[in-house]
């Protein structure tokens, strides 16, 4: 997008780590010093994904869903798709003459020539998304949650990783080693939550590297120093950023700073030699009432509006750099307050206390609720599972959130006081109680749920929603921020709400600028 960059926080100059203490290099002489970072190239859309060919002079890129390719010493670029579907995850053919992309659940090719005239798609594998490329031409991809590995003529496949007891975990963006023998790739729970896994392409062996963190989202990996090391774009921090796994110390440690806050898609990263190239998004967002009064309104990101039964404040969550903390403010603006660490607030029915999702420096998520009156705080749960998502019911006596205790991500509610949680069903995302607490309304299996209070029964109400999204009862519809009713024509953040008076409380997305930025490492002699 053709916007001047406008830095996100700290990221103004990339990196304020010197990362000097580890990942030693071939030699053993060398280490990290300061990243490079150079603004590569805007291209028309929202770039999102990436993948530079083998011989290091091109990319072909996604763009608000379509490929793009682009000669990197010139900035010479051709729109290679411009269709209504969506392609995702593009790879460089290890001769470079053509790129395979994810198109719905298959897999296409298409000829990577600049000065060539364009041509149409072909279908390249079936049932076949994620699929990348050795050097030698074996081919790896994810069918049915299953990691799949075939021969250097793609024809004799073998399944490597089969598929989790838990229906909502899959694979994504499996990438070979630089020397063919090893495959990382994400293991991710519904795009929330994940881990880093290696797998041995010979004996199928599969160990996780990074499996420490509930609240670590990794996005995507990558191979760097000859594949003595694995990157990987990941919120370990609290924002994006790239972090380094050095296989040979046994450690994980950061690369760079903030890279990326809040992102308007999955993004991609890719990696050739000393370079790192991946799309950054630098967006605002700002509350505000569906009447056009502005709540909330600075030079940070804030979203997830909540407000109070009186319609007097407006809870929120702010982004600032790595925290996360949660204000309040009049109706009208007035008096914004800082309240606590956290996100996803939600007000008691009395509009003395906000209940929010809380994380702790070790990545453990817990639900935790702040009286805004004096600012004393105390949990309301505290174990090794993830708990998030909370509501509070109408009448005040409990609270609503999802967890992962036992395994699957399932509703539970708890006294607000005290006493022991009680499970609702066993998968669910985004509790929210009905105004008159009867009923939660909920997000499972790609559709919209409710559930009866008493007999536990659920039913659908409405189909066709791919992930897990937050939803509420409007006019006794349940709608999401995709629905027109709800965002006013406009691109807005997940979470809102709605006034007694009928009015919605939102966070529209402003997009500063959207580009593919250069990382280019950098080392120093160690002492």
């Amino acid at each position: 997008m053709k916007i001047p960059w406008v830095p996100l926080g700290v990221a103004a100059t990339l990196v304020t780590i010197v990362v000097l203490l580890f990942n030693s290099m071939g030699s053993g002489k060398k280490a990290f010093g300061q990243p490079t970072l150079e603004k590569l190239a805007d291209l028309d859309g929202t770039e999102t994904e990436v993948s530079i060919a083998p011989d290091g002079t091109r990319l072909v890129a996604v763009a608000s869903g379509d490929l793009w390719l682009l000669n990197i010493a010139d900035g010479s670029r051709r729109r290679l798709t411009e269709t209504n579907d969506k392609e995702s995850f593009p790879a460089w053919a290890f001769d470079g003459k053509r790129v395979t992309f994810t198109r719905g659940s298959d897999t296409f090719a298409i000829s990577a020539d600049l000065s060539g005239n364009p041509t149409e798609p072909q279908l390249f594998k079936e049932n076949a998304t994620s699929l990348s490329w050795s050097t030698t031409g074996r081919l790896t991809f994810v069918r049915d949650r299953t990691l799949w590995i075939t021969d250097a003529g793609g024809v004799h496949e073998r399944a490597m990783i089969e598929p989790d007891a838990n229906p909502d975990i899959s694979v994504r963006g499996p990438r070979f080693s630089p020397d063919s023998l090893q495959i990382a790739f994400v293991k991710t729970n519904l795009g929330l939550q994940g881990e880093v896994w290696v797998v041995d392409a010979i004996t199928s062996a599969a160990r996780a590297l990074v499996a420490d963190r509930w609240a670590e989202n990794p996005l995507d990996v990558g191979w760097i120093a000859n594949g003595k090391q694995l990157v990987y774009l990941t919120n370990r921090s609290g924002s994006y950023g790239l972090w380094v796994v050095d296989f040979d110390a046994n450690t994980i440690s950061p690369l760079t700073s903030t890279l990326n806050g809040m992102l308007l898609d999955r993004i991609g990263i890719a990696t050739s030699g000393d370079r790192i190239i991946l799309p950054r998004h630098d967006v605002d967002s700002n509350i505000v009432l569906s009447d056009g009064t502005v709540v909330a309104q600075t030079g940070d990101v804030e979203f997830e509006p909540a407000v109070s039964r009186d319609a007097s404040l407006v809870a929120y969550t702010v982004q600032k750099n790595n925290k996360f903390e949660i204000w309040t403010a009049g109706i009208h603006g007035e008096d914004p307050k800082f309240r606590t660490l956290g996100t996803e607030p939600r007000f008691s029915p009395n509009g003395f206390e906000l209940i929010y999702t809380h994380t702790d420096i070790l990545g453990l998520v817990d639900i935790r609720k702040v009286d805004i009156r004096d600012g004393s705080s105390s949990s309301v749960t505290d174990a090794g599972e993830i708990d998030f998502e909370p509501d509070w019911s109408p009448d005040g006596r409990s609270i609503a959130f999802a967890s992962n205790m036992g395994g699957t991500m399932a509703l539970w509610t708890i006294p607000a006081v005290s006493g022991k949680r009680i499970p609702l069903n066993t998968s669910g995302y985004f509790p929210r109680f009905s105004p008159d607490g009867h009923s939660i309304l909920f997000w499972n299996q790609h559709a919209l749920w409710s559930m009866d209070i008493d007999s536990l029964k659920p039913r659908q109400v409405r189909g066709g929603i791919d992930g897990p999204t937050p939803s509420a009862w409007v006019k006794n519809a349940a709608k999401t921020s995709l629905d027109p009713e709800i965002n006013g024509g406009k691109s807005i953040w997940p979470q809102f709400d709605i006034l007694p008076d009928g009015r919605l409380l939102t966070a529209p997305i402003e997009i500063r600028e959207t580009a593919l930025w250069d990382v280019k490492l950098t080392y120093v002699d160690k002492n």
